[in-house]
Order: structure tokens, then sequence, then C-alpha cells
């Protein structure tokens, strides 16, 4: 064999090597892309499944909202109910009690008739004899007939009015019956939608077991809530501008006469004036331990923007300062939210509710219940998150708190 011959095998052998080599390349890149194209659909079906899931919390924490507020109207209706029926047995006892003493005198008076004898007042009458014993008889007689059918007048009125009781107290027993049988589903109801809420909570934190996952589901939370609260800011922009005007127009007056302000007035002067410095000068939402602070870390690089104070369960929130509701929804992550605006760039948040008192556009006062303490937004225990906003930016609420 020459030497030319065996440069040939050897090329040819080096090419069947790098054909070789090529095709096992070529079929692991096909391989590697269809484990990519596996890896999007299950990723695209768990996005489908965690958005599902999300929808699933936020109408079962709205059912669960809807049936405390029906459950607390029936406790009052309840209440007064038993209340009433308490009034109507009261009532009953007194008419037959009156009754009682009705019927003895009637008797009594019967017994008295009866006693005097057979001889009528028209046997007097008509017997010839005048004389003035028999006209005071004949007078007795008729005070004896007024006196008892006044009695038997007095009787029958009593029956029927204990008649007319008894069906009332029927009536309020029924109704008091069927709103315990209504409350009953009620709390099966509730209990039913806390535990699909729970079975929720714990898929939603399967599905986001991996550090990643969740800490792209806050920033889709934060970047939602600062979405909702722009929307809601420029909503509310010409309300909020017509108000700055009045107070301005309100100043003019205070300066050129010794003008004083009205109720509205001042309570308009105060939504517009904003929170001023901070200075320690406002009590807090709710009374509370701390669980987390502004500025902590929450996930990755993520850190808190407000801070989340431990509460019990249906707490009274409170406004920190006059304002009006720009915002009164369920956002995602944060549950039934209320942010109050309280001019000046000013804004007040408070989330995780188990329930909201307000509706957007409502005026409030320094320390009115705006909402009630609950873990909605998927939270494990109930707490109250707040925040203060300056002009979209999150400040640190603790140096406005008391």
């Amino acid at each position: 064999m020459s030497i030319y011959q065996k440069i040939l095998i050897i090329f040819l052998v080096g090419l069947m090597k790098v054909n070789f080599l090529y095709a096992d390349d070529s079929q692991q890149l096909q391989s590697l892309r269809r484990s990519i194209e596996e890896q999007e659909k299950r990723l695209a079906l768990q996005k489908k499944e965690r958005s599902e899931l999300v929808n699933d919390l936020k109408q079962q924490e709205t059912e669960i909202a809807k049936l405390l507020t029906s459950i607390e109207k029936n406790n009052l209706s309840l209440r007064k109910l038993d209340q009433e029926i308490n009034n109507l047995v009261k009532q009953i006892n007194i008419l037959t009690t009156k009754q009682k003493q009705q019927r003895t005198v009637l008797a009594k008076q019967l017994e008295s008739a009866f006693k005097i004898g057979n001889t009528t007042e028209l046997d007097l009458i008509f017997s010839g004899k005048k004389s003035e014993l028999n006209d005071r008889i004949i007078t007795y007689y008729g005070y004896i007939n007024k006196a008892r059918q006044q009695q038997i007048k007095n009787l029958e009125d009593t029956q029927i009015q204990l008649n007319e009781k008894r069906v009332e107290l029927q009536k309020k027993q029924a109704s008091h019956k069927t709103l315990q049988i209504k409350q009953k589903e009620q709390q099966a109801g509730l209990e039913t939608n806390r535990q699909n809420r729970q079975k929720t909570i714990t898929s939603l934190e399967s599905s986001m077991q991996a550090n990643q996952q969740k800490l792209i589901g806050l920033r889709n939370n934060e970047a939602k809530l600062q979405a909702k609260i722009a929307q809601a800011e420029k909503e509310s922009r010409r309300l909020a501008e017509e108000e700055v005007r009045q107070a301005k127009h309100i100043e003019e007056k205070q300066k050129n006469t010794s003008y004083t302000l009205n109720s509205d007035e001042k309570a308009l002067m105060a939504r517009v004036s904003g929170i001023g410095k901070p200075q320690h000068q406002f009590n807090w939402p709710v009374e509370g331990s701390v669980a987390h602070r502004f500025g902590e870390s929450l996930q990755g690089e993520l850190h808190w923007k407000g801070m989340v104070i431990n509460a019990k369960d249906g707490t009274q929130v409170r406004a920190i300062a006059d304002g009006r509701v720009i915002l009164a929804s369920w956002l995602q992550g944060y549950g039934f939210v209320v942010a109050l605006e309280h001019g000046k760039g000013d804004m007040s948040l408070y989330g995780y509710n188990q329930r909201m008192l307000v509706e957007v556009g409502d005026k409030i006062h320094i320390g009115q219940p705006i909402a009630l303490v609950g873990s909605s937004g998927g939270q494990n225990t109930p707490a109250l998150y707040f925040e203060i906003r300056r002009d979209g930016k999150a400040l640190d609420p603790r140096g406005w708190l008391k």
C-alpha cells in the first residue's frame, strides 16, 4: 500500500469520526430543545395553576368577608329578637295577672248581686212602693250594673290583648328559630370556606417553594400594588385637585378677615394638609407587637416597604389621620387593602384585612374604623400590613407613630 493510499484511508476515517460527532451533537441539541420546550410548558402550566389558585383565594376570602358581615348582622337581629321576646313575655305575664285580678273583681260583684236577693230593679220600679229607700236601691243597682259591664269589657279587652301578644310571640319565636338555622348554615359555610382557603394557601406555597419563584411572586405583588395605587390616584386626582382649590380659597378667607371655619371646612382642611413631619404624633392603627419592620429583609434583595403588626382577628383598624379613601380592594399578596389619601402627596395603606368597612370616596376622620384585622392575601396569622407613602415613596411609618 502506497503512502498516498494510507493518507487517504486516514482522511476518510477522520471524516467519518467528524460526521459521527456532528450527528451526536445534533441529537443532543434536539434533545436539549425538547427539554426546554417541556420545561417551558410545565412553567406555563404552573403559572396558570398559580393564577387560578390566586383567583380561588380571592373568591374564598371575599366569601368569608361576606359571611362574617352577614353573621354579625344576624347576631344583632338575634339579640334584638331576644329582647323583643323577653318584653313580650313580660307583657303577657302582666296581662295574665291583670286578667286574674279582673276576674276576681267581677266574681265579687256577681257575689254581691246574688246576696242582695232576687229583687230586681224593675221589680222595685213597678212595685208601686215609692220610697227614698227604693230610690237609693235603684241607684245602687245602676252603679253595680255599670261597674259590672265595665269589668266585663275590661276583661274582654285584656283577653284580646293577650291573644294578640301570644300570636306576636309565636311569630317572633318562629323568626328567631329560622334565623338560628340560617346562622348555623352560615357558620358551616364559613368553616368550609376557611378550610378551602387553607388548602389553597398550602397549594400556593407548594407551587412556589423555590426561592426564585417566590421572589418573582413578591415582585409581581409589589408591582400590582404600585399599579393599583397609581390607578387609584389617577381616578381621584380631579376630586383631590378640587379639594385643594377649596382649601386655598378658605385660606384666603382666613387671611383677609377674622373668618371662622365651620365643621365641614375644618374637615376639608384636615384632609388636604398632609401628615406633616415624622414627630411620633399619631396613634397606631392597631395595638400589637411588630412582626416585621420597615426595611427588614423580605426575600433576596427585596425589603419590607411597610410594617406588619400582629393583632387579634376582627380588631378594628383605625385611620391614623383625616383623609379620603382612594383604594378599597382585594390585591394579590396583600388581601383586602384600604388606602387613604391625606393631601400633599401623603398616603397611608392598610392591608391583610378580614374585611373593609369603607368604600372609595368616603371621607375619613382620624381614629375612624376603616377595616377589621384579618389574614387575607394568603397570610397564616392575623395581622395588619401598614405603609406610609409620600409622593409614591414608602417611608418608615414608625417616625409618625407614638
